[in-house]
């Protein structure tokens, strides 16, 4: 179904969520560091939803407390099912999963109509369409049209949005991997190619920071090079060039 990528504990190391049918668990897998994914669905609480079949997903920080948290887009395959199985409706509810900090998600009931309200979507994308300093989500509905879901976060958490350009390696910085360190804690991010379900992520790298006001930045590119910025400041657009360092931005970057 729909596949996403993040590092939904902080350690480092980029995890797996995977989005599954209905009556089974969509599987988030571990990664130990060593090569080796574990099944942490039910020690994470993620296992409560089984009612949909699910489809595109993401793991990213939608409210900027510096955990990543899940979401994921449902709809039925066979429209006419639900006559007899009024169970399983053509359309579905968005379903969001909170990271609380601590290993667990949560899941939110009351995230807004642009959540709760039932379609039957596929592929959704995730971006900062306005930016704002936080990340919207696009999603593709069957038999109607596109939902932008537009986020306006208030509070005083923190951000750090990440624009890389490769030389020696691809221009568009596929395959290059981003740790964020702050508040004690380390983040990894890519730049992917594709991903969720038919569908292709806002090229730059957002981070939540919570209460962090800078991060420390080590940047992996894909011909072998590593790049350390210490110290960088929170609620900006950084654009980086391979081999270059910090170049001013070209407006807002949009990839």
């Amino acid at each position: 179904m729909g596949v996403a990528v993040g590092d939904f504990d902080l350690d480092g190391h980029l995890d797996i969520f995977k989005t599954h049918f209905i009556d089974d668990s969509d599987v988030l897998y571990h990664n130990d560091g060593t090569g080796t994914f574990d099944d942490w669905t039910l020690r994470t609480k993620l296992g409560v939803e089984t009612r949909y079949a699910s489809w595109g997903t993401g793991i990213f920080d939608l409210d900027n407390d510096g955990w990543p948290d899940i979401f994921f887009v449902t709809g039925s395959t066979y429209p006419e099912v639900e006559k007899q199985l009024p169970q399983n409706p053509n359309k579905s509810p968005r379903i969001l999963f909170r990271n609380l900090g601590n290993g667990t998600f949560e899941e939110i009931a009351d995230a807004g109509p642009g959540v709760t309200t039932p379609h039957s979507s596929r592929g959704c994308v995730f971006g900062d369409f306005d930016n704002d300093g936080d990340l919207d989500i696009l999603i593709l509905n069957m038999n109607e049209s596109p939902s932008l879901l537009r986020n306006d976060l208030k509070g005083t958490h923190h951000w750090l949005k990440l624009k890389l350009v490769g030389t020696k390696s691809n221009r568009s910085a596929i395959g290059a991997r981003v740790l964020a360190r702050y508040s004690g804690r380390t983040q990894a991010q890519e730049v992917l190619s594709q991903s969720s379900f038919y569908s292709s992520n806002d090229s730059r790298l957002h981070f939540g920071l919570g209460q962090a006001t800078s991060a420390d930045l080590a940047i992996y590119w894909p011909n072998g090079l590593t790049e350390k910025y210490p110290a960088v400041k929170c609620d900006q657009l950084i654009t980086i060039r391979e081999g270059h360092g910090i170049i001013p931005n070209m407006g807002w970057a949009r990839s």
